[in-house]
């Protein structure tokens, strides 16, 4: 089981709450895949993931808004291929293209990578600004 691990903090409660979970939805996705749970079960998650991303996606933009982050646009912009590409990759899996292991895996690496190669530099800029 994946959990939450101290290296994914980013240093804002906000954030970080939010982050787990983010990643407590993906676990959720993952364990359902392993006990071969029903596809339509899988959607659900899936459309469930999509709809917290939006969430958060907006609440950290409010964030960057609040602290005048000068890479807010670019940053935004991420997020609007993020979740283009979880919109794609869900089709994907719903069209039998992608396996459920392959989405599971897709979840993770896009939840990891966004959070520590880019949410990190939101917060090394607050902590300047504060």
């Amino acid at each position: 089981m994946l959990n939450w691990n101290y290296s994914y903090e980013i240093g804002n409660e906000q954030i970080d709450s939010e982050h787990r979970i983010f990643l407590k939805l993906i676990v959720e996705f993952k364990e359902a895949v392993n006990q071969g749970k029903s596809e339509e079960k899988l959607i659900r998650l899936i459309n469930v993931i999509a709809k917290y991303a939006e969430f958060h996606f907006a609440s950290e933009e409010a964030i960057m808004a609040d602290y005048q982050y000068p890479a807010m646009t670019q940053h935004a912009y991420l997020h609007t291929i993020l979740l283009g590409e979880i919109k794609d990759t869900s089709e994907k899996f719903q069209q039998n293209i992608l396996e459920p292991k392959e989405m599971s895996e897709f979840l993770l690496n896009w939840f990891v990578l966004h959070v520590s190669k880019q949410d990190t530099k939101i917060i090394k800029y607050i902590g300047k600004a504060s």
